[in-house]
C-alpha cells in the first residue's frame, strides 16, 4: 500500500494587521483525526513542513474550553477526553519532531504517494501561501491527479497557484474552507492578513459552507476534497480514505 503525505504549517505565530504576532500553529484535531484514520486504514504516513521544522500545535486546540467553542451547539461534549488524546498522539510521534523538508520532495517522489492531505490551523495562513517549494508541491499534486484533501485553513496553500496563462487553476471548483462567519467570532476578527473564504471566492472557487456555524461540511469535486473547520475532520478523513481506496 502506497504512503500518504501530510503537509503542515511550521508557523508558531500569525502576523496580524495591527502588528501583533498571535500565537498559533496547527490545529490538533485537524491533524490527529485524519492521521489516525489513515494509519487505521493501513497507510504509512509521511509528514513534511517548510524547512523540515517541527510543527507547533496551536494551544487553543489543546484547551478543552476552546475546543468546545469550535463545534456546533448541542454536539456531544468529549472535549476533555479528546484533548488528552490529541496530546498523547502529538507527544508520541517521532515524525512530528523530525518532519521531511517540503523542498526535498521531488515530483518523482510525490508520484509514489497514494494521496496528499494538507492539515489546517491559523498558522497555515502564515507560511503555506508564501513558500515557493510548497506551491510547487501542490501544483505537482494537481498535475499528477492525486487525491488531495485539505481542511480549514490548509486551503491557504491553494491561493498562490497559477497556470501557464496566469489564472488560478481551481477556478470553478466546488470547495469549502473556514468561513467568514467563523472568522468573525474568533479573537482575531478584523485583524487577519486575509479571509480565506473571500480569497477563494475572489479567485473563482464555488465556495460552500455548513448551514450552521462550526457545522461539519465536506465538499468533493474531482480529486479535491475539502473540509470547512475542525469539526469536519472526521467526515473529511472518511471521504479521503474512500477516495484513496477507489
Amino acid at each position: 500500500m502506497a504512503d500518504v503525505l501530510i503537509l503542515m504549517t511550521k508557523a508558531k505565530t500569525l502576523g496580524l494587521l495591527d502588528g501583533r504576532q498571535h500565537a498559533s500553529g496547527f490545529w490538533a484535531e485537524e491533524f490527529v483525526v485524519p492521521y489516525e484514520r489513515l494509519v487505521q486504514e493501513g497507510y504509512d504516513v509521511d509528514i513534511a513542513t517548510i524547512g523540515g521544522e517541527a510543527p507547533t500545535p496551536d494551544q487553543g486546540s489543546l484547551t478543552p474550553f476552546v475546543v468546545g467553542l469550535t463545534r456546533p451547539k448541542g454536539s456531544p461534549d468529549h472535549d476533555e477526553a479528546n484533548v488528552a488524546h490529541y496530546n498523547d498522539v502529538i507527544g508520541s510521534l517521532a515524525a512530528l519532531r523530525e518532519p521531511m523538508n517540503v523542498a526535498d520532495i521531488t515530483k518523482e517522489k510525490l508520484a509514489g504517494y497514494a494521496g496528499v492531505y494538507i492539515s489546517g490551523g491559523h498558522g497555515a495562513m502564515e507560511d503555506l501561501p508564501h513558500d515557493a517549494a510548497m506551491t510547487g508541491v501542490v501544483r505537482w499534486i494537481l498535475e499528477l491527479g492525486k487525491p488531495l484533501a485539505v481542511v480549514c485553513h490548509g486551503q491557504s496553500a491553494l491561493l498562490p497557484l497559477r497556470n501557464s496563462e496566469g489564472r488560478w487553476p481551481l477556478e470553478g471548483v466546488r470547495m469549502t474552507a473556514f468561513s467568514h462567519d467563523e472568522e468573525m467570532v474568533t479573537e482575531m476578527a478584523g485583524q487577519l492578513p486575509f479571509v480565506l473564504q473571500i480569497e477563494l471566492e475572489r479567485l473563482g472557487a464555488r465556495y460552500e459552507k455548513s448551514d450552521v456555524i462550526w457545522g461539519s461540511h465536506v465538499v468533493e469535486d474531482g480529486n479535491i476534497i475539502t473540509g470547512q473547520n475542525p469539526y469536519s475532520s472526521t467526515a473529511l478523513a472518511e471521504a479521503f480514505v474512500k477516495r484513496l481506496a477507489g
